[in-house]
């Protein structure tokens, strides 16, 4: 008895079989497959959080690339914040001689250093996978440089060693922001420069 043969119909149904299992299994392993654009994303770890914020921060300065410090990788928040610090003078005019023109300048630089700091702690907390001790060190990063830019000359900060080079610069920003202020209060005082110590009566 001879045996009979595939009718041609059948083998056309079993390709087509064949052929949506084959697509079925490329639709599975594409969604088990992680996106393309995620797929080399390695986790963020502290330096790498570090340096975010110091890019960000130097963007809104408007500060060339060189501003940043190549010397050494970035470890702690303190060294972090003391680049942010650094970079924050860097962004202030050099010439106080004309007051409204350094008063405008300090009222952008500090406006830009609050926006881009915060951006930048944004980026690091939204990134994938970041564990908590890299989001607690961009964010201690942040307060620490914010505390930098106060009124208070007792900031623990300036009595660490690595910081006492920036004390100067500080404190000739903080006496210039003071007589910006106060020339506000008395614009009948018009002394040459807000660099002077003389005490407004």
């Amino acid at each position: 008895m001879e045996v009979s043969k595939v009718p041609p119909g059948d083998a056309s149904t079993a390709r087509a079989a064949t052929g949506t299992v084959s697509e079925q299994g490329s639709r599975s392993a594409t969604v088990v497959a992680p996106p393309a654009d995620r797929a080399d994303i390695r986790p963020l770890d502290i330096s790498g959080a570090l340096l975010i914020l110091l890019a960000e921060v130097r963007a809104g300065f408007d500060l060339p690339a060189d501003a940043i410090s190549q010397s050494a990788l970035m470890q702690s928040p303190v060294q972090a914040a003391r680049e942010l610090a650094n970079m924050f003078l860097q962004a202030l005019p050099e010439d106080a001689s004309n007051t409204p023109a350094f008063t405008a300048a300090l009222v952008r630089v500090e406006a830009a250093a609050q926006a881009s700091i915060e951006r930048a702690v944004g980026v690091v907390t939204q990134w994938q996978d970041v564990p908590a001790a890299v989001v607690d060190a961009a964010k201690e990063t942040r307060a620490l440089f914010l505390s930098a830019l106060g009124d208070d000359d007792q900031n623990p900060l300036w009595f660490r060693p690595e910081w006492v080079g920036l004390a100067p610069g500080f404190q000739r920003f903080r006496r210039r922001r003071r007589n910006a202020r106060r020339r506000l209060i008395d614009p009948d005082h018009l002394p040459a420069s807000l660099d002077e110590d003389e005490e407004f009566r």
